[in-house]
């Protein structure tokens, strides 16, 4: 005890000579320190009190003596150790939230006095260029860091200069922790400083020490990411001196170092990978050199891989381009997809382990050899992949050893979603070579093979099921036998998983009894994992094999309610959760008859289990809330009884708030980034931990409110109010989660069509109810990040509005309307600029297919959300449209399609529902219009025939001349050679609608020349594909055959002929079918019985029996 005093003593007192602070303040702040690093219970508790009551959260200024004086104990502290515990404490302390505030994103060391804060910056500066070990130095330079990340960086002029000074300083500890501050606050290095730090740069890469070539690396991947690409060229020359850093470290010794250099480059390649296309030979070669030596660590070879892997992702095109990239990377990936079950040669242990979840832990380089196979796939495509992988493939099957036969399989499973195409033909052959590994003597091989056919029967769905089926099913349902292992059961039982999600009952029907023998048998296993699996089995062929699984009910259900209605411990609560899923998909599948006399037993158990479910990590909540929502779909009505117990625990879950963690320690957000569950966000230089899992529930929940609202009505109504205000609308802005946005969208018709079915005589009632969600709606459209959910908003939006009718939008919500499209579209022009823009000399457009799809969606969505105002406010619309005809405008004369056709969409729209009041914009539009009419796109030009057409039927004399001038136009469109095919049949059937509106309404003007053109219209006909077109042409042509119009009396069997086609596609229905069958009777009867005979005989069978349908 004397030589711990004695050595407290000296701290203190060489302390207190050199401290700014008061004497006794910094005698007690050092024996604080002394106290926190003591090993002693007993005088370690006191000190944790002290600093949270006392120093912490007592008097403000205790808090400002407190950083003061730890930043001076990190730098003078008397030892190493309270040097370094200073330094730490000061960063965990500084970066905390304070008390007062609100705001997660708030630092207590933003918020401590100027003065408390200059003094700090001081004796940090001074203590970053004195002697300290380089330890001490690399926490005195986090801790520059952490004071550096201040809402306005550029607040602390003095740091750069000393940080420039110190990257040429002799100390090579100085050189590094320099480098080491860059990486961290990369961004305060202004514009102004972009040649110095070149400079700069340059030095650190070619550095003697590899310390600080390392951490110069960091720093200039960091401040490139800061960079827009103007200013990339300055720094590309750099690229070479940034490589060279990298071969010193390829050796066994230097794995973590190279790894983490190699994690800065991958960052750099996701950036800008086609600035290392100079390299990129070189930079193969030396990759794969390091991911092929076993005796470097694992982290080394993966990050190698990784890095690899990312330039196929970021820039395909570079990687096709470069002959030798698909074939060492197959190869590479082939080996390491070897490396499994090192000290397991026999699968002993792999088939007697308990928890197979994290099976694959121990076969790390295998695993992400498969990812990335699964990879280079997707990018590159079959036509680059499958050569390399067939050359080694096949003789991998045929090996000896088992574990080329396991990576063969598995190298299957991996690239067959990115090899479709290709694969497709040759199924045949790739079926020949997998399925009799289903019998190889290795249990490990067994189960690849299982599931290769399981990822192929998903990859290659229908295809795999409908041509293939009696080949596969065969083969694997043995392997659910008890000669199989019991990985080997469960597997084969995942597979059929797969491929029943796409079988039709037809195609399972046969195998339905050996498969659920088998199944049933398995439900008997001692391993609780293999049970677990046969219940989801059993439930998903009961789903696709649905009225034919009847004969198997009565015998299965007994089974499940046991295991229901048994109290068994935590280990088994899966079990009973999986029991719920299959019971409730089994009555689905058969139908309410059947399962009626169980409906109630089944209803008590799951009341029960309810009850007893009260853990938050209970499985059986979640799958109840899907289990009542199956049985609410079955028996529909007969459901509300059990409402009132079923309704509490799903309201519950989808109230239930975000559950946040604010993570200050970087060991922490790490050790929660490997739990399943969470995500941790970084926000502001703090870490936001977010419990997903409850969010996942929270989503699914709100989705079984929307199928509860759907399928019971306005029996639903009691609980909408509640839902609405207290889960709808706040789950709207709910930025926590994404799924929990769009089940609260997609909720919103439903629940509105529930209030609206209670109240068929109390508008007000609805539309109490959708106030708030419009002016949610309208929050979130200006704000959502997510192209994909702004689409599902204004799906809400308009499905509101045309349930609630003409007082859906107030005049300040249709001023947000306006407002909101305009940035939307906006914003979407931007997209398409940038994807236009993506291919250059540092980057590839990679994701365009992708976000061009859901780029469409949203502005067919748009579209949807103009056409139901239009619709409902008609005129009134005008005065507000006036402000988005700038962007209809300017996407009329886009190149973009998707531009061009909403813009077409929404003048289609003005037109139909305004009349002739849209005329006063046509000469905005009207010529566009008609030039589309011949537009290489068919989207576009089926879009200007329709809205010629509405021009014609609802716009007056004010467009007369126009359509009327479109007329050869139109029927050239119709006549063209390739008039039916897939990409045209619609644009035609649109052509001939629209010439037969302007014939009607403005023949007319067409003068002596109409009779023929009525002629020439009929040989347009039939229309089939299209029931919004066919109804109009078909009742003129009806009117015509009442008339006995000469185009008609001599063109009567392709009169005949195209009614009978538009009745046997339904394009025309109800009053619309009977009328024009009259007429057409009407028309035969003037001719001879036996001369309709012959025409009827011309027909098809299909034709035919629609002639006696209607006709005899």
């Amino acid at each position: 005890m004397k030589n711990a005093y004695s050595f407290s003593l000296s701290l203190i007192l060489v302390s207190c000579a050199m401290s700014v602070l008061p004497q006794e303040v910094t005698t007690s702040l050092v024996q604080l320190l002394v106290n926190l690093i003591s090993s002693d219970n007993a005088i370690r508790s006191p000190a944790e009190e002290s600093l949270n009551s006392h120093w912490i959260s007592g008097e403000a200024q205790n808090l400002e003596l407190l950083l003061v004086g730890l930043s001076e104990q990190s730098v003078i502290g008397e030892s190493n150790m309270i040097r370094a515990f200073a330094a730490v404490l000061f960063r965990r302390i500084a970066t905390k939230q304070p008390e007062d505030s609100t705001d997660v994103t708030s630092r207590i060391i933003d918020n401590i006095s100027e003065n408390a804060q200059a003094q700090i910056k001081t004796i940090y500066l001074q203590g970053f260029g004195s002697e300290q070990t380089n330890d001490v130095r690399h926490k005195i330079a986090d801790s520059i860091s952490e004071i550096a990340k201040a809402p306005k960086p550029q607040c602390w002029p003095e740091l750069l200069p000393i940080l420039f000074h110190g990257s040429s300083s002799p100390n090579p500890s100085i050189r590094e922790s320099s480098f080491r501050i860059f990486a961290a606050v990369p961004n305060i290095i202004t514009s102004d400083y972009l040649h110095n730090i070149v400079t700069v740069f340059e030095t650190g890469f070619g550095d003697t020490e590899e310390d600080v070539r390392i951490a110069t690396v960091s720093a200039f991947t960091n401040f490139f990411a800061t960079l827009d690409k103007t200013s990339w060229p300055t720094l590309r020359p750099l690229l070479s001196n940034l490589l060279n850093v990298l071969p010193t470290l390829n050796t066994e010794e230097k794995s973590d170092q190279l790894a983490s250099t190699l994690e800065s480059v991958i960052e750099l390649a996701g950036l800008a990978p086609k600035m290392f296309k100079p390299v990129f030979k070189d930079f193969i070669d030396f990759c794969i050199t390091v991911t092929k030596n076993k005796d470097m660590d694992s982290t080394a070879r993966l990050s190698a891989l990784e890095l690899l892997t990312t330039f196929a992702e970021e820039a395909p095109n570079m990687c096709k381009k470069e002959p030798t990239y698909a074939e060492q990377m197959v190869m590479q990936c082939l080996a390491m997809m070897t490396e499994v079950g090192e000290d397991d040669d026999d699968g002993s242990e792999w088939n007697n382990e308990d928890e197979i979840n994290n099976s694959d832990d121990n076969d790390e380089e295998a695993v992400a050899a498969r990812q990335s196979l699964d990879r280079l796939s997707l990018r590159l495509s079959g036509e680059v992949m499958l050569p390399p992988l067939f050359q080694w493939l096949p003789r991998m099957i045929g090996s000896e050893n088992w574990r080329e036969k396991h990576a063969a399989l598995m190298a299957i499973s991996s690239i067959a979603e990115g090899c479709r195409d290709l694969m497709i033909p040759e199924l045949d052959k790739v079926l020949d070579m997998v399925i009799p590994l289903l019998n190889d003597p290795h249990s490990r091989v067994q189960w690849a093979c299982c599931n290769a056919l399981g990822q192929m029967s998903t990859d290659f769905a229908n295809e795999i099921q409908n041509q293939f089926g009696p080949r596969i099913l065969p083969a694997l349902i043995p392997k659910l036998s008890n000669s199989s292992t019991f990985r080997v059961q469960s597997h084969a039982a995942a597979a059929l998983v797969n491929f029943s999600e796409s079988a039709t009952n037809e195609i399972l029907e046969p195998y339905l009894d050996g498969l659920l023998s088998n199944l049933l048998s398995l439900l008997q296993s001692p391993k609780r994992y293999v049970q677990e699996q046969v219940l989801t089995t059993i439930a998903i062929i009961a789903e696709a094999a649905k009225y034919k699984f009847s004969k198997y009910y009565d015998t299965m259900m007994p089974q499940l309610f046991n295991v229901l209605a048994t109290d068994t411990g935590k280990e088994y609560r899966l079990l009973k959760a999986k029991s719920i899923e299959c019971a409730t998909l089994i009555a689905l599948a058969v139908g309410k008859e059947q399962f009626a006399p169980h409906c109630q037993q089944l209803v008590q158990l799951l009341a029960n289990i309810q009850t007893n479910a009260t853990d938050d990590d209970d499985p059986c909540q979640t799958y109840l809330v899907h289990g009542w929502g199956r049985l609410c779909k079955l028996i529909g009505r007969d459901f509300l009884p059990y409402l009132s117990g079923v309704m509490p625990p799903l309201l519950e879950a989808a109230k239930v708030k975000p559950d946040l963690t604010l993570i200050e320690d970087e060991a922490e957000v790490e050790n929660l980034e490997q739990q399943e569950g969470w995500e941790v966000i970084p926000l502001k230089g703090k870490h936001i931990g977010i419990h997903t899992a409850s969010l996942d529930d929270k989503a699914n929940a709100i989705e079984l409110l929307s199928v509860y609202a759907a399928e019971l009505g306005g029996d639903f109504y009691p609980y909408v109010r509640e839902i609405v205000t207290e889960i709808t609308v706040p789950s709207i802005a709910f930025f926590f989660h994404d799924g929990v946005r769009f089940s609260a969208a997609q909720a919103v018709p439903h629940l509105l069509n529930a209030a609206k079915a209670a109240n068929p005589n109390d508008p007000t009632k609805v539309l109490e109810l959708w106030s708030p969600i419009v002016a949610k709606l309208f929050d979130v459209l200006s704000i959502e990040p997510m192209v994909e959910l702004l689409a599902v908003y204004y799906s809400a939006l308009y499905q509101g509005i045309e349930i609630i009718g003409p007082n859906a939008l107030s005049s300040d919500s249709m001023e947000l309307f306006i407002k909101t499209l305009n940035n939307n579209l906006k914003d979407y022009i931007e997209r398409v600029s940038f994807r236009n823009n993506e291919n250059d000399e540092y980057t590839e457009e990679t994701d365009g297919d992708e976000a061009e799809a859901v780029d469409e969606d949203l502005v067919s969505e748009m579209n949807k959300a103009i056409h139901s105002v239009f619709k409902s406010m008609r005129s009134k619309f005008l005065p507000y449209f006036d402000n988005i005809i700038p962007a209809l405008s300017s996407f009329l004369n886009e190149d973009n399609v998707d531009a061009r056709h909403w813009a077409l969409c929404v003048v289609d729209d003005c037109i139909e529902f305004t009349g002739p009041e849209s005329f006063k914009y046509q000469e905005i539009f009207l010529p566009k219009l008609v030039g589309a009419l011949v537009d290489s796109d068919p989207a576009i030009r089926q879009a200007a025939a329709y809205g010629i057409g509405i021009a014609a039927q609802h716009g007056g004399q004010a467009y007369a001349q126009a359509t009327v001038g479109s007329l050869e136009t139109l029927f050239n469109v119709c006549n063209v050679p390739d008039s039916r095919s897939d990409d045209n049949v619609h644009v035609t059937e649109n052509a001939s609608c629209a010439i037969s509106k302007i014939l009607r309404t403005n023949g007319p003007l067409i003068g002596e020349n109409l009779n023929p053109a009525i002629a020439e219209w009929i040989k347009t006909l039939p229309i089939v594909n299209d029931d919004e077109a066919a109804p109009y042409a078909y009742v003129f042509l009806a009117n015509l055959m009442d008339e006995k119009h000469p185009a008609v009396m001599n063109q009567i069997p392709k009169v005949f002929e195209s009614v009978v086609q538009a009745l046997q596609y339904d394009a025309i229905r109800g009053k619309n079918a009977e009328g024009v069958v009259a007429s057409t009777k009407g028309l035969l009867a003037s001719v001879a019985p036996e001369q309709v005979i012959t025409m009827a005989q011309g027909f098809s069978v299909e034709l035919q029996q629609v002639v006696k349908k209607w006709f005899q």
